[in-house]
């Protein structure tokens, strides 16, 4: 009887872990089609949205085969987007969903008849019409559509005024810069008024007379654009002016970016070493204009530091030719470059290195070894301070880190190194110093 209750109990064991199997297996499986089925409803959901959005934008463009050219274009619109009897945006409700319906009629020059007086007196060639309709929800998307509409005749053409602003984009060597985005914008206001990105380097907009600031970029390049005199008195590229019936035409210059790595180096005896936190300045020689006195402005002017290995790498730099100078004030000197004259060339797309040798007054070179060794310790922290002055650097692979600039006097040192003993005390500073400073190892 024992046996049988046993032989009993196994079959019930191992019927229970068949059903745990058997539940999980399901449970998978159920999930799967769950998901499928899922999936297939957001593909039949996304496909209907989809075939009404496209019968609601073939619709808007049909709607401008009964209408004529003067009247193709959106309620309020402004050139270079032509003003009509269509509605910019409005909302349709299809099968419980709500389409935002929205339509931009804008200018088009065609260069092949001339793009401005005198070759062409009518620079508002054609119209580009775009519809798109979109939807929000889980399933959210949108359609677009385009469509071209020309005048019947040179009176419908010419029934819209206007000018035209031609933008070139070039790199440094003058060769035309493709897909390059160009922006233009109210000189006033700083609005956006309409934008391109250049397939052949070259784009035409169509603007109502005024002036207009034009910018110039592209990801991984400089930045070029126009300038106001409220910006500079005397610009280099002043924001363009559009005359009615005539192109403008301007050219932006910009290029790949480049780096530059910049050590401060200062002379100790013989050799150089590293010089921490140094602050100098950048100026490219590129002018931008001239401000009220006469005296140029830079496009690029900054203020860096090194850190605390005397190193400090700049990052997208135009093409340029760069003054490195060091403010007196700050107690350091420049004494030289290498490449050893200025200013340095930087071309496009290129990574380059600068040493700046500097010099001070008063510095101080502090070594730290091995009391037993005399090997050198690492990383080991060395502050520096006295009244006004308060600086903690660490000691690099030979064990040196280098103070400068500072005064003629007596500072107080500490220092400290993991598995050492700490130092404490005094240093005079006159001139050039330099002291070793040997650490008990802790046992």
């Amino acid at each position: 009887m024992i046996q049988n209750s046993r032989f009993k109990f196994q079959k019930q064991g191992f019927g229970l872990v068949d059903v745990l199997v058997g539940t999980f297996l399901a449970t998978v499986i159920f999930l799967g089609v769950i998901a499928t089925f899922q999936l297939g409803i957001k593909i039949i959901a996304q496909s209907q949205n989809k075939i009404t959005a496209t019968a609601i934008a073939n619709q808007e463009i049909e709607k401008v085969r009964n209408l004529g050219y003067e009247k193709v274009g959106t309620v309020g619109a402004v050139l270079p987007f032509a003003a009509g009897s269509l509605e910019g945006t409005k909302i349709l409700r299809r099968n419980a969903v709500d389409y935002t319906v929205e339509t931009r009629v804008k200018y088009m020059v065609d260069s092949a008849d001339g793009i401005g007086e005198p070759e062409d007196s009518c620079p508002n060639d054609y119209k580009k019409m775009k519809v798109k309709v979109s939807w929000s929800g889980l399933f959210g998307s949108e359609v677009v559509l385009t469509t071209d509409v020309f005048p019947e005749n040179l009176i419908e053409e010419c029934a819209t005024s206007g000018g035209i602003l031609s933008v070139l984009v070039f790199d440094a060597y003058g060769e035309m810069v493709l897909s390059s985005m160009i922006e233009v914008f109210n000189s006033q206001t700083g609005v956006r008024l309409d934008f391109a990105t250049l397939a052949e380097g070259k784009y035409y907009f169509p603007f109502a007379a005024g002036e207009y600031k034009v910018a110039a970029s592209k990801d991984g390049y400089s930045q070029s654009r126009t300038y106001g005199t409220d910006e500079i008195t005397f610009p280099e590229k002043p924001h363009p002016i559009i005359v009615e019936g005539w192109a403008t035409e301007i050219g932006l210059s910009i290029d790949r970016t480049s780096s530059l790595s910049v050590s401060t180096l200062s002379l100790v005896g013989e050799e150089y070493v590293a010089a921490p936190n140094v602050e100098f300045s950048l100026r490219g020689t590129k002018i931008i204009g001239k401000d009220a006195s006469e005296l140029p402005v830079y496009k690029y002017s900054r203020t860096f530091r090194t850190n605390s290995e005397g190193q400090v790498t700049l990052s997208a730099l135009e093409w340029d030719s760069y003054v490195f100078s060091i403010n007196p004030a700050t107690g350091l000197d420049l004494v030289g470059t290498n490449p050893s004259s200025q200013p340095i060339n930087l071309s496009p797309n290129t990574s380059s290195s600068v040493d700046l040798y500097v010099e001070a007054d008063n510095s101080l070179l502090l070594i730290v070894q091995d009391q037993v060794t005399l090997e050198p310790v690492f990383s080991a922290s060395a502050r520096l301070y006295k009244t006004g002055y308060d600086v903690i650097q660490y000691t690099n692979a030979t064990g040196q880190t280098y103070f400068i600039p500072l005064q003629q006097t007596t500072y107080n040192l500490q220092v400290t190194a993991a598995g050492y003993s700490s130092f404490s005390g005094t240093v005079s500073v006159i001139g050039d110093t330099a002291l070793t400073i040997q650490l008990e190892q802790i046992e």
